[in-house]
Order: structure tokens, then C-alpha cells, then sequence
């Protein structure tokens, strides 16, 4: 019963913390919107979406499980509850979708990879690093322009034939700094640990609209990479864009998860993407934040998680005295 009781109280405090979490997280990206002059950064929008999962699975291992071994009596004669049940198993089918959900999604993108790769030929492109192949049109039902990243650990660049034919060689440039500036990112790697973190409460307002919205800003911050890292004139990238969007079909073959240059969720923003272009080439491809001041940023942000480590490991016995004590009075509410 003991260790019974240990699970059930972390399995319910993740979900409650999960759920205030998720709350917050929300009015974050409320306030956001209402008040940000210019997009915020993709990575911005990515913490977000994974705050609630990691920062209670945090909680949940650094202090209800340490807290509960520690001070909690091993005869003790405190019990599982009706309300404590139903909260872990709640818990626990949420946790155990997540999972099912991530490991299908793999097994998923993983089928067709390998049905892509038996079908396509080895290309060699300029300035790309990673295995690329040129996916013959015909082996397609419906001719999707593909042009992406696929794989999270061992990413594969796939272009299916007709957008080599489609695109001249800068706009075919832009395009391939586009996809470098993907794997720069991680965002296959960001998209799967996104999948892998469970929302309590996925009917909250703006939830769904966060992960839109972070797909949309990872995009854009692709196109930042294209013109500044890759120094791709911003109208070659607007132009393959164009080219691109006016190739995809109604539907498309099943295809695997991974970063595309265009995908049919994409096509709603395309004007935005291309206007931001535009405006780049008007400011000379001024696009993003000054160096210095992404380091300042980063600065602050190292040393706000220093001086919360610091904090945490000054205070840690303290922390774990009222930790058990919001346990105790937690069990005598659901009992």
C-alpha cells in the first residue's frame, strides 16, 4: 500500500500540476498576442507548448517523489481514495496516450521512410550535409511537391522530381537553405517531444491554435535562416514559395512527419510568409534581432536558471517540509 500510495499521489499531482501549468501557459500566449508588436521567435512558442508536461513532471520528481519516500512513515496507515484513484487513472491514460501516441507517429513516419528510400536515388546537393534523395513524380498517386527534412535523429532530405524541374537554380537554393535551417533548429526532434507531452486540458482557449501558430513561427524562423545564415536574396525564396504552392494538389498521399519547405497546413500562411519576404528585400534582408542582442538574451536566461538551481538546492530540505505537508493535506481532502 505503500508504494501504491506514493504512485497514486504522483500520477494525480502531475495531472493537477499539468493542469495549472496548462492555464498558465495559455494566458501566457493570450498576452502575447495581444501585446507583441512583432511575432515572437518559434522557440518562444515551443516552451509554451511544452511548459505543462515538463515543468510538472519537474515537480514531480525533484519534490512529490523525494518529499513522499523521505518523510512519509513506511506503516503508514493513510489510504487510496475514490477521488486519488480517479485522478491517477486519469493520469495514467493520459500519460500512456502520450506514449502510444509518439511511438505511432514513429512507427508511422518510419513505414513510409523506408517505402521513400526504396523508391528514390541518392542526389548530391550543394552546401547539404545530410543523405538527400530525388523521389521520382510517378511513384506518387497525385504529384505532392515534396521538399523536406524527415527524421528526428537521422534526418533525410527528400525533393520529389518535378520541383527540381519546377524551380530555377537560386530558387532551388533558397529552398534548400530553408530545409537546413530546420535541421539547424531541431524542429523534427521539437515536434515529436511536443507529441510526446500530454495536454490535460486540450479545450482551453487558443490550445490548439498555440501548436498552429508555433508550427507557423518555426517556418518563418526557417525563412530567417534561408536569408541571412544561407544569404539567399529573400525574393528567391518568395518565389520558389510561389512556384511551390502553386504545385500542390487537392490531396495528397499519406507521407511521413517531418519539417516540408510546403505542406497542405501551410498553405493558409504563404501570403504572410511571402509579404514578410518582400519586406526583407525593401530593408535589405533585415530580418531578424542583432547578434548582440540575442546573446544578452541568452545570458539572462542562463542566469535566471543558475540563480533558480541555486535556490532550489539552498532551500531543497525546506521545499521538501512543505511539499509533504501540501501531500498530507491533499490525502485528508480526497479521502
Amino acid at each position: 500500500m505503500y508504494f501504491a500510495l506514493g504512485a497514486s499521489l504522483a500520477l494525480a499531482g502531475f495531472f493537477l500540476l499539468n493542469a495549472c501549468f496548462s492555464v498558465g501557459a495559455n494566458f501566457l500566449f493570450r498576452l502575447v498576442q495581444k501585446t507583441a508588436a512583432t511575432r515572437p521567435r518559434a522557440a518562444f512558442f515551443f516552451l509554451l507548448r511544452i511548459l505543462p508536461a515538463c515543468a510538472s513532471a519537474l515537480c514531480i520528481l525533484l519534490l512529490v517523489i523525494p518529499s513522499y519516500f523521505i518523510l512519509e512513515p513506511r506503516g503508514t496507515s493513510e489510504r487510496i481514495g475514490w477521488a486519488l484513484s480517479l485522478l491517477a487513472g486519469l493520469s495514467a491514460l493520459l500519460l500512456a496516450h502520450s506514449l502510444l501516441q509518439g511511438v505511432a507517429s514513429w512507427n508511422r513516419s518510419r513505414l513510409i521512410l523506408r517505402d521513400w528510400l526504396r523508391r528514390s536515388q541518392p542526389v548530391s546537393l550543394p552546401g547539404v550535409n545530410i543523405p538527400a534523395y530525388e523521389l521520382p513524380a510517378d511513384n506518387l498517386k497525385e504529384p505532392f511537391p515534396v521538399v523536406a527534412v524527415i527524421g528526428a535523429l537521422r534526418p533525410r532530405l527528400f525533393i520529389s522530381e518535378h520541383v527540381f524541374d519546377a524551380l530555377n537554380g537560386e530558387e532551388f537554393a533558397a529552398t534548400l537553405q530553408h530545409e537546413i535551417g530546420h535541421i539547424t533548429a531541431r524542429d523534427n526532434l521539437k515536434r515529436w517531444l511536443a507529441r510526446m507531452c500530454p495536454a490535460v486540458l486540450p479545450f482551453l482557449p487558443r490550445a490548439g491554435r498555440l501548436d498552429r501558430v508555433w508550427h507557423a513561427a518555426s517556418e518563418e524562423c526557417a525563412d530567417s535562416y534561408a536569408v541571412q545564415q544561407g544569404n539567399i536574396p529573400p525574393l528567391n525564396l518568395a518565389s520558389a514559395l510561389i512556384k511551390v504552392s502553386r504545385m500542390m494538389p487537392c490531396t495528397h498521399p499519406p507521407i511521413p512527419t517531418g519539417a516540408y519547405f510546403l505542406g497542405e497546413e501551410d498553405l493558409p500562411d504563404v501570403a504572410r510568409r511571402v509579404h514578410v519576404l518582400l519586406n526583407a528585400a525593401d530593408s535589405s534582408g533585415a530580418v531578424a534581432v542583432s547578434q548582440s542582442a540575442t546573446r544578452r538574451k541568452q545570458f539572462l536566461l542562463f542566469g535566471l536558471l543558475a540563480s533558480s538551481t541555486l535556490l532550489l538546492v539552498l532551500s531543497y530540505p525546506t521545499l521538501l517540509l512543505g511539499v509533504h505537508e501540501v501531500l498530507e493535506q491533499f490525502l485528508h481532502l480526497v479521502s
